[in-house]
């Protein structure tokens, strides 16, 4: 699936991961959560990567800095206080046309192997993919009241506290589902937007501080996008993976 170099960058098999993580397979139970642990963010956000430079838009993942200015890892995307929920990366892009932006971003990363997840075959044709990615949104979201069901990913919702560098840049929530995902209408848009209200169907936590509401919520299908590509496949920048595999390699050679 993944190979491993000195560098940043993992050459990554597309069909390959699309059957993975797609079709239930004689995997161990557990091995799709481990190596999601191990990769999964990366992963993701790598891809989606892809995706923007495919368009023509300039993307960087938000780094914490040490006192030199050296990169250390992803900023930390927090409310800002000691509590309230956490999301997994920053993102900023420019358009190729437009102003440049953040996104606060989720990352979900379940898919076939996952608790409850249902096969989508990785030579599924365009109808079935269709069929399968409503079905899934109907899973993830409450149609009756216009947002996201479930704690989990509604929390992309709750307003971030940004970087200070970057804190005159507009903010959009956006959600990451590895699994093929969207509403009717969306077959060949691996990036939508909806729009989104804040009348959950759960009582939000006490420490969701939300002193002001997104009016829309973007969501990007990892699955959907793999499969509109004709590469067998793709290099990736994934430095916190790349450093895991090495380090399991140094581990268990």
């Amino acid at each position: 699936m993944l190979n491993a170099s000195s560098t940043d960058t993992l050459t990554v098999n597309v069909k390959e991961l699309l059957k993975f993580f797609d079709e239930k397979h004689d995997a161990k139970k557990g091995d799709a959560t481990g190596i999601v642990a191990v990769v999964g963010e990366d992963l993701n956000t790598a891809i989606f990567q892809h995706y923007a430079a495919a368009r023509g838009d300039h993307f960087e993942v938000v780094q914490k800095r040490d006192k030199s200015g050296n990169p250390t890892g992803p900023h930390p995307v927090t409310p800002g206080g000691k509590y309230g929920p956490w999301l997994d990366r920053w993102l900023a892009v420019k358009p190729h046309q437009g102003r440049r932006f953040l996104y606060q971003t989720e990352i979900k990363g379940w898919s076939a192997n996952a608790f409850g997840g249902t096969t989508l075959s990785v030579d599924a044709n365009g109808s079935k993919v269709a069929d399968y990615k409503q079905k899934q949104w109907e899973t993830r979201w409450d149609s009756k009241h216009q947002t996201l069901n479930l704690a989990a990913t509604a929390k992309v919702l709750v307003p971030m506290k940004p970087p200070a560098d970057f804190a005159n840049l507009p903010i959009r929530p956006l959600i990451m589902f590895w699994e093929a995902i969207g509403p009717k209408g969306t077959t060949d848009d691996h990036l939508f937007s909806v729009e989104v209200t804040y009348n959950f169907s759960f009582n939000p936590p006490d420490t969701w501080i939300i002193d002001k509401k997104f009016e829309k919520l973007w969501v990007f299908s990892v699955s959907s996008y793999l499969r509109s590509l004709k590469e067998l496949a793709i290099h990736l920048p994934m430095p916190d993976a790349a450093r895991r595999i090495q380090t399991l390699n140094r581990l268990f050679s």
